[in-house]
Parts: C-alpha cells; structure tokens; sequence
C-alpha cells in the first residue's frame, strides 16, 4: 500500500519552500583513554591531521595540530582532542498528516509563484542588437610592431561590446565579391567576413 504521508514528507523535504532542518554544531573533548606521552600526541596529531584532509609531511601543519592536542588535553591525565559534532534536527519528524498537507500546498503556491513570477520575466524581456563584420579575425599578440595603421583586434571589439552590455549569439561567415577583382583565372575573387551579432537586454 502507497503511504501518502511519506510521498508528501519526501516531496516536502525536496522542496526550497519550506526550511525542514535544524542544522547545529557542538565542540565536544573526546578522551582517546591513551596516556600524555609525546608518543601518543603526535598519534593523534596525525589523525587530527588526516580526517581534516591535511598533509601529514608538513612541518608546520604537523606542529600546530600537536599543539592543538596539548591545549585540548589541558588539565586532564590523558590525551584529548576538541571535536566538532553536526547535529541535525528533522523539523518534520512530528508533523502530524494534516499538518503535511497544509505544508505540501504551502510548498505548490510558493512554486506557483516562482514559475508566475519568471513567466513575466519572460514575457516583458525586450532585446536590442547590434551587427559587426569582421574581415579578419586577429588576435592582441597579432598587431604588427610598429604600424601606424589603426589596428584592432577581435578581443578588442569583444570587449568594447561587453561594457555596453552586450553579449555574442551569433557568429556566421560569407563570402564577398573582392572590389571585383579579376584573378588569373579570370574569375571575380571573393573573400571570407565574419558577421557577428551582439544582444543586449532592455530595461
């Protein structure tokens, strides 16, 4: 038999709608038992050093957690280290059936309203284009030394683009009649552009 108030306490759990977890963190001393020896430090030490995933070849790393056993094995007869313990409380664990019903609809509103609230987004999103062609596609490190030519690279316009908000989504390619050119062929020559377009969102 399907046990509906599980479904809706699983589906509650996987929600963001509803905090369903108290989350808390305890330092606790945990005596080893073993005897304050230097011996016994540097064991623990390590391990210390191991579930905190430090390296153990470190000289400073392996000084300060000997360090950190002492001090937290101050005042007794026996090697102690201070832990830090997770404790989880399941907010739900008591919820009675008709409470996890009000729960489960609180849980589809808030969605609801989610899915409401990115449709106007959607639908009150206006754009704005721009259109660049590119005959060669060159790089920064490609700018000839020396020239007095304006010269300006294709990271260049990118980034000039960028500051006004824009962002590529579309990059295509066409062929051109070359000024009409005749090649020894006797055929027109053609040369290849790139055509980018920017887009850039309206408020």
């Amino acid at each position: 038999m399907v046990d509906v108030n599980q479904i809706m306490y699983d589906m509650i759990r996987r929600s963001d709608s509803i905090v369903t977890n108290k989350v808390e963190e305890v330092e606790e001393v945990v005596d080893t038992g073993l005897e304050k020896t230097e011996e016994n430090i540097q064991q623990i030490a390590f391990e210390y050093l191991d579930e905190k995933g430090y390296a153990r070849n470190d000289v400073r790393n392996l000084a300060m957690a000997k360090q950190y056993v002492i001090d937290s094995s101050a005042g007794f007869d026996t090697v102690r280290i201070r832990k830090v313990r997770r404790l989880e409380d399941d907010l739900l664990s008591e919820t009675q059936p008709e409470d996890l019903e009000k729960l489960m609809n609180i849980c589809l509103l808030d969605n609801l309203m989610k899915v409401n609230y990115k449709m106007d987004v959607m639908l009150s999103r206006r754009v704005e284009y721009a259109v660049e062609v590119v005959d060669d596609i060159t790089t920064d490190r490609e700018k000839p030394i020396g020239s007095l030519q304006e010269f300006v690279s294709f990271q260049t316009l990118l980034n000039r683009y960028a500051k006004q908000g824009y962002h590529v989504v579309g990059l295509t390619q066409r062929e051109i009649a070359n000024g009409g050119k005749l090649m020894m062929t006797g055929f027109a020559s053609t040369k290849k552009q790139t055509v980018v377009v920017f887009e850039r969102e309206v408020y």
